[in-house]
């Protein structure tokens, strides 16, 4: 008993961390997949955001950045001719794709390297126990989420393992100060900020751990001001703009500045309430009914984690324990989804992450309650969220066109030798039946236009791209034959055509 009691208190070195990260994931995968790992093939995914970020991430690892813009609706930022996300959230992973190499599994690969870092970065720089780290490996099992997308194209993983880098960091930091663990914090924050700029609010937690020295304070403020003003610069600046039906909702702060602010808080009540009722009716009570939806999913799962959050606070106060971590977690993860509810939207994706950093910190004080709280996620959570199925793998019929079409593009930009980044450019027909699975022949290096199909086909929109990817028959193809486009390519579910010099 013991040797068991004092085996579980041991916290392992950082290789074993490692190890344990990568026989912990392969174990879930074993569970959670029936496909070979080897097998996998990301070009069926549904997720079109996963071709933005792989043909980006493929730019740099081949031609040191895209050599076309990518955007929307024929749009490309200010400064550069990377998309919505900018440039940073790309190289962050285009520095380990220089390991992996250029393919349609690139982001994959990533994706399984951040969380296996993270994973281990979490457990060593936390120094938790051995009973520590079993409890957070089934706690994120619970999660589901956070595990499963390693394996799949989506950039989820990078902020899961910089959450857990900046939670690990700054309990070393409460533990004795490391100027290593506290730039690692730092930077953490920084690189979170500037993918997501609410993320500002997470550098409470270094700025608490070095709260009695003023230098260390005044210098996270002042990382905390360079990273978030580096975030508006790049979202105004070096990234695409969306399409217009999206992105955050300034309409009450206009009304606010127009001299109306009461009308200008209306607005937002009746925004999310609206928000709320179409949530609860087409995802959540569904959900509850048992037909798990995936962003009525999310929404459970934050809800039963900040129940436990606050129920684990209340736990602490009665007991007159210290509280500082769980007031900052709840005040960081409700201004947060306050801020997604009145001005962006309850996106399933950012609900995830606060539940990995409501788990991260739950670790840091409350694992030895982990009998009690793993329990009731386990029982909340897992019938949600356990599923066992298959991902997508090679198959001829989309394989060889595929290859077709990167072949043709290839051949016709080198011919062309343009410098001109229209001339790399391919607007993409969404909504014209073409799966845009499909946008991953588009070649290293050019870059891709996400237009309606109805933009494409409205002879009054001017289409600045070189090449256009459309659907056999409809009325994007006959604007563009109207205009005297010539074909480049033809297969069974796509058609390429090349722009022609008259119309540039």
């Amino acid at each position: 008993m013991n040797f068991c009691k004092k085996w579980l208190q041991k916290t392992p070195n950082a290789l074993l961390c490692v190890l344990g990260a990568v026989l912990f994931l392969l174990v879930f995968y074993t569970l959670a997949f029936r496909t070979p790992l080897n097998q996998i093939w990301l070009a069926p995914n549904m997720d079109n955001d996963e071709v933005f970020y792989n043909r980006q991430v493929v730019s740099v690892i081949s031609k040191g950045g895209p050599q076309g813009y990518f955007g929307y609706e024929e749009s490309h930022a200010d400064l550069g001719n990377y998309g919505t996300w900018g440039p940073f959230l790309i190289w962050l992973y285009a520095l380990p794709g220089f390991i992996f190499g250029s393919s349609v599994n690139t982001m994959l690969w990533c994706n399984i390297f951040f969380t296996v870092a993270g994973m281990a970065v979490f457990a060593r720089a936390a120094r938790l126990s051995v009973w520590q780290q079993i409890v957070f490996l089934l706690g994120t099992v619970c999660l589901w989420r956070p595990l499963s997308a390693a394996f799949g194209g989506s950039s989820e993983p990078l902020h899961y393992g910089l959450l857990l880098l900046l939670i690990g960091a700054t309990m070393s930091l409460k533990r004795h100060f490391s100027a290593g663990w506290f730039a690692a914090a730092l930077a953490a924050c920084a690189l979170e900020t500037i993918c997501r700029p609410y993320a500002l609010l997470f550098f409470v937690f270094p700025v608490v751990a070095v709260w009695p020295v003023v230098r260390r304070r005044r210098l996270c403020f002042g990382v905390a001001a360079v990273s978030f003003g580096t975030a508006l610069f790049s979202m105004a600046k070096l990234a695409a703009p969306y399409f217009s039906d999206g992105g955050i909702d300034f309409t009450a702060v206009q009304m606010a500045l127009q001299g109306d602010p009461m009308g200008g808080i209306w607005y937002e009540l009746q925004d999310a309430g609206a928000l709320l009722q179409r949530i609860w009716t087409w995802d959540i009570l569904p959900t509850l009914q048992g037909d798990p939806q995936y962003v009525g999913t999310a929404c459970v799962m934050f809800a039963v984690m900040f129940l436990v959050s606050i129920g684990l606070l209340i736990y602490d106060i009665c007991r007159g324990r210290q509280i500082r971590w769980k007031v900052c977690l709840l005040v960081c993860v409700g201004i947060v989804a306050l801020a997604l509810l009145f001005l962006y939207d309850l996106n399933a994706r950012h609900l995830v992450e606060l539940c990995v950093l409501m788990l991260a910190v739950w670790m840091i004080e409350d694992a030895g309650k982990g009998v009690v709280w793993l329990p009731v996620i386990a029982l909340a959570l897992l019938p949600l969220n356990m599923t066992r199925s298959s991902l997508s793998t090679w198959f001829p019929e989309m394989g060889y066109q595929i290859t077709a079409v990167e072949e043709a593009l290839t051949e016709r930009v080198e011919s062309r030798d343009s410098d001109d980044p229209w001339d790399h450019t391919l607007a993409y027909s969404y909504a014209d039946d073409v799966f845009h699975g499909y946008l991953y022949a588009v070649p290293a290096g050019m870059g891709i236009q996400f237009d309606h199909n109805t933009y494409l086909a409205d002879p009054d929109k001017a289409i600045l791209s070189r090449y256009a990817m459309v659907g056999h028959g409809g009325e994007a193809e006959a604007r563009l034959l109207q205009d005297g486009w010539q074909e480049v390519i033809s297969t069974q579910d796509l058609v390429v055509y090349e722009r022609p010099d008259a119309a540039a």
